[in-house]
Formats: C-alpha cells, sequence, structure tokens
C-alpha cells in the first residue's frame, strides 16, 4: 500500500497517511504524493470537500527525522511554491491551495509538520486521544511550512501561538479546543464519522462561491480593508453573473436541493 492514500466518497476527497508503523512520520516520497493529490482533487469538480487524516495511532509524527538526518531538505521546494504562486489560490500553503473546504480528522498525535499540516486545514475535528505540538525549537528549526509562525496566530491569537511556539509543548484535544484551534473533540471511535459528516454538509454549497469564499477568507489576513472590499464587491459581481446563482434562486423557489454547476 502507498505511504500517502487518495479515495473518493461521493463528493468528498479523502487523503490519508498510510505509514502507521512509522507513526505516519512524512517522508520526500509522500510530500510528492500529497502534491499529486491536491492536483488531483483541485481539479474533480465532482469532489466538493476533503478530509485529511492519518492511519493507525497517530495523524502524523512529523517529518521522518531518519531521511531528513541523511538527506537534508533543498530550499527548492520552498522557492518553487514562491515563484509558482497563483494569486487565484486562498493561499500558498498545501491545503489552503485546494479551493475547496478541507476538514482534519486529527487521530492521536500531530506534531511538527503534522501539526503544521493540521493548522493548514479549514476545520479541525480531534479524536479524544489527538495531541497537538510544535517542537521545532526542540531540533533546532523554525516551523517548516511556515504555517505555525502565520497562520497559528490567526487561529488561537498571538499569546497562545508564541506560548506554543517557544515552548513544544505538545497539547492535548481538550486544551487545543478551550483555545479554540480545534472546532469539536469526539470520542476516537466516531472521529472518522463525524469528520466525513462535517465534509459533507460542507459539500452542499456551490462550488464556485465555495472556492471564491475560501480564497476571499484567507487573501483577507494580509490586506488592507478596502482593497478586500473591492475583490469581494468585484467576485460577487460574477457570482450574480454565474449559472450557480440562478440556479440557487430557482431551486430555492421550488424547494429542491440545488443541481451545482460549478460556473
Amino acid at each position: 500500500m502507498p505511504d500517502f492514500e487518495y479515495t473518493t466518497e461521493g463528493p468528498v476527497g479523502l487523503m490519508r497517511f498510510n505509514r502507521p508503523e512509522k507513526l505516519n512520520a512524512i517522508t520526500y516520497e509522500m510530500l510528492a504524493l500529497i502534491e499529486d493529490a491536491v492536483k488531483r482533487v483541485s481539479s474533480d469538480d465532482s469532489v466538493r470537500s476533503v478530509v485529511v487524516t492519518g492511519t493507525g495511532r497517530a495523524f502524523s509524527a512529523g517529518t521522518d527525522l531518519q531521511q531528513l538526518s541523511t538527506t537534508p531538505p533543498s530550499s527548492a521546494r520552498g522557492e518553487r511554491y514562491a515563484e509558482a504562486y497563483d494569486p487565484d489560490r486562498p493561499a500558498p500553503w498545501t491545503f489552503p491551495a485546494i479551493k475547496k473546504p478541507v476538514v482534519c480528522a486529527v487521530n492521536g498525535a500531530a506534531v511538527g509538520l503534522g501539526a503544521e499540516f493540521t493548522s493548514q486545514c479549514d476545520i479541525r475535528i480531534a479524536g479524544e486521544s489527538a495531541r497537538f505540538g510544535w517542537v521545532f525549537v526542540h531540533r533546532g528549526l523554525v516551523p517548516d511550512t511556515g504555517a505555525g509562525t502565520w497562520l497559528l496566530a490567526k487561529i488561537v491569537g498571538l499569546q497562545n501561538a508564541a506560548q506554543l511556539l517557544f515552548s513544544g509543548e505538545i497539547i492535548s484535544a481538550q486544551r487545543a479546543k478551550e483555545i479554540g484551534y480545534v472546532l469539536e473533540v469526539v470520542p476516537d471511535a466516531e472521529l472518522m464519522e463525524r469528520s466525513l459528516a462535517v465534509a459533507h454538509s460542507l459539500a452542499k454549497g456551490g462550488p464556485l462561491a465555495t472556492g471564491q469564499v475560501k480564497r476571499l477568507l484567507y487573501q483577507g489576513l494580509t490586506r488592507d480593508p478596502m482593497e478586500h472590499l473591492r475583490d469581494n464587491v468585484a467576485t460577487l459581481n460574477r457570482m450574480f453573473a454565474s449559472e450557480d446563482f440562478k440556479e440557487g434562486v430557482q431551486a430555492f423557489i421550488e424547494h429542491r436541493d440545488p443541481e451545482w454547476k460549478g460556473r
């Protein structure tokens, strides 16, 4: 079986770290598989939302340090991301680049790069066994994807982010819920059922509108209010001219579910 799997369940794409014997530690080969899955889900109009999770007793223990110690990373990947950044993407990170809602189903430990990947998801559902830790300072590093030093403070506030990043403390699912990092904590046995239910509920909106809402949400983090308002107005006018807007209104009038076209 591949170390990273991508399958679909109706309108939901399921991405799964699948290296349980190594607590789903991320290798360079897995990163390539993840990028390929992101491209596939982004181009598949039948998929309306995504769930990211791990196989076994951990979400991901982070970067495979054994591989990292023998094959230091190149800066080329980060530079490639920066150079190839499409301004129509919601944000430059792996999972925010998908213009569809991404739900993270966190089972067990999410540490280092694993924690970073949870920050990149739009919604986090944690099993009771979930643990989160940005342990980079204990490895002599900064958060490797930049999500910890950018997105984390937007999610939990500057003070909580500083404490997590400076200390490298590993926190429980309940503590993560208390500081607003996860939306819900559920029994481990119910984690996938609940996460898929959330993903299915997020898949019901118009795909064109949902993608633009995600773009505006993330790009709004970096802009002044007037610039954001101009973009919002222009986007709204495009939505008014879309087939999905007409279908959404007609479906409401006719008391039925809309049949979205994505255009």
